[in-house]
């Protein structure tokens, strides 16, 4: 009988089953080579992706970079709030989602039971998103009797408590909204909604999973097994600071553009949350006033020492030609913006779906319905007509009206519902070596409202469009070829920090700290990064970084000026540049430069005077 080697997640299931506490990672990635040696150069690594990818389901929870925690450890015993939504209580239904984090975002495998003992099994609810005709159905419970019997009205609330964590076992009670306890409560939603800005602010990830967020701080707070506090959902809703997008992910508000409700008015901001913001913007006014004072005087000091000449750089200030971002330090939107969006469904009129290239053992869009030849190419005003008709009425009124950066949300709260029910609306994404530049943001003029012109005002522009064609081919062609020539420059930067005696960690750090900086002069500028100056360093670092660039950080930014400091002292050493000081100059301007990014993370779109703190902060590159 052959031996039966065990699989790392085979190894890591049993392993999740011994431990009672908290351990470091690096104990667990050794137990598993323990049991399965591996010869590879880092084998580290495959666990690793295993952890990163499959590791509640393996049952562990990631608390750090450094420490895990069993599953069934940080669930035992805890308990939160969950407040039913005012159209799920009309239905007397609760959906899954609205337990989540806790129970059912990887699995469905959950018990309910109510304070009595009484066990509800988990079915499928009819879903309404608006559009009766497209009704669809969504795992969850049937509570109709149970409301009645408690005369349960929107605002009351069911304290749920896992007392189960392997089988998973909910247990919720009933609590009238007058009992709700707030003064109790106030310190640890304090802590919760603090906790949850500033991991979403430190992120990478534009949108993070409410488990990968959620549920480490709750398994180490003190108040995780008592009395439950606001549900988390509220206090997202309730911050100026973040946004839930599609029950499950938390974003910034500097991806959302604005404030959209998840839910319905349960999870609506507080009216104490409103009220504040015009003492925020004060304390912000003043703020930037202070520093636009000190950006301002060290521009002046720059200039009198003759590292450049005062005049203000703004190219960026126009619309984008390309946006080509490395994926460890930028995370793309979905849609640069509405123009860039009606693109691509132009895209789809050329394009078809490959279904020869994908795996057999791919199964990404099983369960979906086949896509007949007729489905595959879609004119854009079809494309455009199909998405409105699937989309909730709510969502195609917001985007009449919504600016650029308001639709690339609207349309990306919707994508599961989209893509479930017409894939055709999806045009292939070209991943071959040739299109290594990124789909091109449509230059659509007239403040995008060509995007809704006729199909025949289209065909009348066909000429203009081969002409559009033929002049962006040729700009890519050269923005190409001179990031080129800066790539070259900055591998040679990192092979002589590696001689210099750097570890092969920061040299590579290092290097890719200068691509940002590199392809703002590729596009915008048509220069190599030796050819980097004061005032293009300025225009990249003080306008086009904080706001084109997602997740991004005021340390980031004051590692970019460190390295670009070093890398201009490289050059001016091979005597490729024969001034390096303006490189020296913004590396002194460091704090201002993380400041700013500070103050913008700060501003809520939705205030009433946000426009004119925009301007402000980013004067004088906006008009």
């Amino acid at each position: 009988m052959p031996h039966h080697e065990p699989t790392i997640a085979e190894i890591l299931r049993l392993l999740a089953a011994e431990y009672d506490g908290p351990v470091a990672e690096r104990e667990i990635l050794d137990q598993v080579l323990q049991q399965r040696p591996s010869s590879a150069k880092n084998p580290y690594a495959t666990i690793r992706e295993r952890l990163r990818w499959d590791g509640l389901t393996l049952g562990w929870l990631r608390l750090s970079r450094r420490e895990l925690v069993p599953l069934r450890v940080a669930l035992r015993g805890l308990r939160f709030r969950c407040l039913p939504r005012a159209r799920d209580l009309l239905v007397g239904r609760l959906p899954l989602v609205c337990l989540q984090p806790f129970a059912g975002l990887r699995s469905s495998a959950v018990g309910l039971i109510d304070s009595e003992g009484r066990a509800y099994p988990l079915i499928d609810l009819l879903a309404d998103d608006g559009l009766s005709e497209l009704d669809w159905h969504l795992p969850g419970f049937d509570l109709s009797a149970w409301y009645t019997h408690h005369a349960f009205a929107a605002g009351d609330s069911l304290l749920v408590t896992v007392v189960s964590a392997e089988p998973l076992t909910l247990q919720f009670a009933y609590e009238p909204a007058i009992a709700f306890d707030r003064e109790r409560v106030a310190e640890q939603d304090a802590e919760l909604s603090a906790a949850l800005v500033a991991h979403v602010v430190r992120s990478q990830t534009a949108l993070i999973p409410c488990d990968d967020l959620v549920l480490p701080i709750f398994a180490r707070a003190a108040w995780r097994a008592g009395y439950p506090g606001t549900p988390w959902q509220q206090l997202v809703a309730d911050s100026r600071r973040l946004q839930l997008v599609d029950d499950i992910f938390v974003t910034h508000h500097r991806h959302a553009a604005f404030r959209m409700a998840t839910s319905d008015e349960v999870f609506s901001s507080n009216e104490e949350g409103a009220s504040d913001a015009s003492s925020d913007n004060t304390e912000i006014w003043g703020e930037i006033e202070r520093l636009q004072g000190e950006i301002s005087h060290s521009r002046q000091q720059d200039a009198e020492a003759g590292l450049w000449s005062g005049q203000i750089q703004r190219s960026s200030a126009a619309l984008s030609l390309f946006d080509r971002y490395g994926e460890e330090r930028h995370s793309p939107s979905l849609f640069d913006d509405l123009e860039q969006l009606a693109a691509e469904m132009e895209l789809a009129e050329e394009s078809e779906w490959d279904r020869d290239g994908l795996d057999e053992d791919d199964d990404l869009f099983a369960g979906l319905p086949p896509i007949e030849p007729q489905d595959r190419q879609l004119s854009f005003q079809e494309a455009h007509k199909r998405m409105l008709a699937l989309l909730p009425s709510e969502a195609v009124e917001r985007l009449q009206s919504a600016r650029p950066e308001e639709a690339e949300v609207i349309v990306a709260s919707h994508l599961n519902s989209l893509l479930s029910r017409d894939l055709a609306l999806f045009p292939r994404i070209d991943l071959s070596p040739q299109a290594d530049l990124g789909t091109v943001s449509s230059l659509l003029s007239d403040g995008g409202d060509r995007v809704w012109q006729s199909s025949e005002e289209w065909e009348e522009d066909d000429d203009w469009g081969e002409d559009l064609e033929s002049d962006l081919e040729e700009h890519f062609e050269i923005a190409s070829g001179i990031y080129q020539h800066s790539s070259d420059l900055m591998n040679q930067f990192h092979d002589y920090l590696r001689e210099t005696g750097k570890s092969a960690s920061t040299a590579r750090q290092r290097a890719q700290q200068l691509a940002v900086y590199a392809e703002f002069l590729a596009s915008y500028y048509n220069r190599t990064l030796a050819e980097g100056d004061y005032a293009t360093l300025d225009e990249c670092l003080f306008y086009y970084y904080p706001r084109r660039v997602l997740n991004t950080s005021p340390r980031q930014v004051r590692e970019i000026c460190v390295s670009l400091k070093q890398f201009y002292g490289f050059l001016k050493l091979r005597g490729d540049v024969t001034d390096e000081r303006f490189a020296e100059a913004h590396w002194r301007r460091r704090d201002q430069a993380a400041r700013v990014i500070e103050i913008f993370d700060l501003i809520a779109a939705d205030w009433p005077d946000y426009d004119a703190l925009y301007a402000r902060l980013f004067e004088p590159y906006v008009n």
